[in-house]
């Protein structure tokens, strides 16, 4: 998939009714930030950083837009139909590697796979080997959670031949497919994963380590090139938003998540303690060495190594470039 095919993406393109804006004047201009699903608190940091206008204090006006895979966030970005998007890393690094996506990373929102394989505890998947012979449900083909997945398997010695795939939703309702058994699993987001325990479903969840930066964000290289302040202002917002969370306290928390609520629809968050224990186990994943103060960074030992697992794995094929720009959160951050 080369550049041509990105632009001519017409159905993705199609997806999101909006105009983009970019402006360029006294302010550091709009950008349009597209997460790769629907609203949950997995998006906290940017969720946010526009309900209590952390972007306006910084100059940046940022409408967000809730997308339908991590696929369509790299062809919508490169499209320049969004300024921003958050994708998984795997995926990022495999469609600017092997099929020239003219979109670079800019920051690391987390560290590591926010995604796990939830099961049943009748007939758990304990380990990758258990998914031999199962039938896994995904969201979409071709997205950062197959990709997360393939990458596991091919760390456990498993041909991708060994499941087979069906499409579900990543929300704790997919659960009742496994009730019927349509799937014997499925793959999920930390948020899905953490409501269902709260229900008290009989829940099974298999971490999925796949030694690469877990989810970033995207933008188009020559837009990123002539307006960084834009960037660098979201990312400086994005980032205080961070660290004010994990300086919370649970009413602090509760607040914040009431105010995330007053803006955007995010299913699930009426139920407190649910919503609480959610947005802890993301909060996690947005640490540096059990520290928020580096978060969004890019670290460079994760980066490489994970470039050299996929391009191991056969994943990565394409010449060596440079993966993601290390200067917006320097310049916003460090």
């Amino acid at each position: 998939m080369d550049r041509r095919h990105f632009l001519t993406t017409s159905a993705a393109a199609a997806a999101l009714a909006v105009q983009p804006t970019f402006v360029h004047a006294q302010s550091k201009g709009k950008l349009i930030f597209m997460t790769p699903a629907a609203f949950s608190l997995a998006f906290s940091p940017v969720l946010y950083a526009a309900s209590t206008g952390l972007f306006e204090k910084e100059g940046v006006q940022v409408q967000v837009e809730a997308g339908r895979g991590a696929a369509q966030s790299i062809q919508l970005v490169a499209a320049k139909q969004v300024q921003a998007g958050r994708t998984g890393g795997a995926n990022y690094m495999i469609a600017r590697s092997n099929n020239n996506a003219p979109v670079i990373a800019f920051a690391t929102v987390a560290q590591r796979s926010p995604f796990a394989i939830i099961s049943s505890k009748n007939a758990p998947i304990e380990k990758p080997e258990d998914v031999v012979g199962k039938t896994i449900g995904m969201q979409s083909a071709g997205g950062s959670m197959e990709a997360t997945l393939d990458l596991m398997l091919m760390r456990a010695n498993i041909g991708g031949d060994k499941i087979r795939r069906e499409r579900v939703a990543d929300s704790a309702a997919s659960f009742g497919m496994i009730e019927a058994k349509r799937v014997d699993a499925f793959l999920g987001n930390t948020s899905a994963s953490i409501r269902l325990q709260q229900q008290n479903y009989p829940v099974h969840t298999l971490k999925m380590d796949d030694g690469v930066p877990g989810q970033v964000y995207v933008a188009d290289e020559a837009l990123l090139s002539a307006n960084p302040d834009a960037y660098i202002a979201f990312t400086r917002a994005v980032h205080k938003g961070i660290n004010e969370l994990a300086s919370m306290d649970e009413a602090g928390l509760k607040k914040a998540i009431e105010t995330m609520g007053g803006k955007f629809s995010i299913p699930g968050i009426n139920n407190t303690v649910v919503a609480l224990a959610d947005l802890r186990a993301n909060m996690d994943l947005w640490s540096v060495d059990g520290s928020h103060k580096q978060a969004l960074r890019c670290v460079p030992r994760l980066w490489t190594e994970g470039e050299a697992l996929l391009r191991k794995a056969d994943l990565v094929k394409g010449a060596a470039k440079p993966m993601y720009n290390a200067t917006i959160w320097e310049r916003a951050v460090a």
